[in-house]
């Protein structure tokens, strides 16, 4: 088998654990999953940006209409190049297969949440230009089980400034299903925290009472 990366050979190590608790195999070389950084030390306790207490955004964001929609969240990864290579081959050229690169991490996190695990949806424009939702994959391949409760509008986040993106009207909708007390918002990448609290307040409206959030990535 070969690093979905790089195309390395990897070395195919066999092992008791891998037979009996589904284990699941590593599928990049040790050189490509070394260029992947850890977040690590002392993180903003809402959205794990480097910071000693409530990072600059967050302190802006309780001061809005979105104060105390969250009651914490988690990151694991910096936006890094190896990780912008990763998620510009994953998203825009379509590499399917990555979705599997970080199944392990996603078990270690994920898998012993009380909370109903809710991914950020796509709007089906979106979906359809693309071919597949990104997140729901990621969880797919993790095999982790998940709901959807929210449907994306037409608002694009990619081409705006900060400024611009903090300020977007309302991005999601619900979709109308009985929404569970408490939640866990799953998504691939963090920048501004805009899409992560549309998405808590329109649950919240929605009859949700606890939501966290998680993303693979911390930009």
């Amino acid at each position: 088998m070969n690093c979905y990366l790089c195309e390395r050979v990897l070395p195919f190590l066999p092992s008791w654990r891998g037979l009996f608790f589904n284990d699941f195999q590593q599928v990049i070389c040790e050189k490509c999953k070394s260029g992947f950084e850890r977040i690590s030390g002392v993180v903003c306790p809402m959205c794990g940006s480097a910071s000693e207490g409530l990072c600059k955004d967050c302190l802006y964001w309780e001061t809005t209409e979105y104060a105390g929609l969250l009651r914490s969240g988690t990151s694991l990864y910096y936006y890094n190049e190896a990780m912008k290579d990763y998620l510009h081959q994953y998203k825009f050229l379509k590499d399917i297969v990555l979705s599997e690169v970080f199944v392990s991490e996603l078990r270690n996190e994920l898998s012993r949440t009380k909370a109903i695990i809710v991914p950020v949806p796509m709007h089906p424009h979106k979906m359809k230009e693309r071919t597949f939702s990104q997140v729901d994959c990621i969880l797919d391949a993790a095999g982790l089980s998940y709901s959807h409760y929210l449907t994306k509008s037409e608002q694009v986040q990619g081409k705006k400034t900060k400024r611009e993106r903090m300020s977007t009207p309302d991005l999601f909708f619900w979709n109308g299903r009985a929404v569970p007390e408490k939640i866990l918002l799953v998504d691939d990448l963090y920048t501004t925290g805009t899409t992560i609290r549309h998405a808590a307040k329109e649950l919240k409206k929605a009859g949700a009472v606890e939501i966290s959030f998680f993303t693979l990535i911390r930009g």
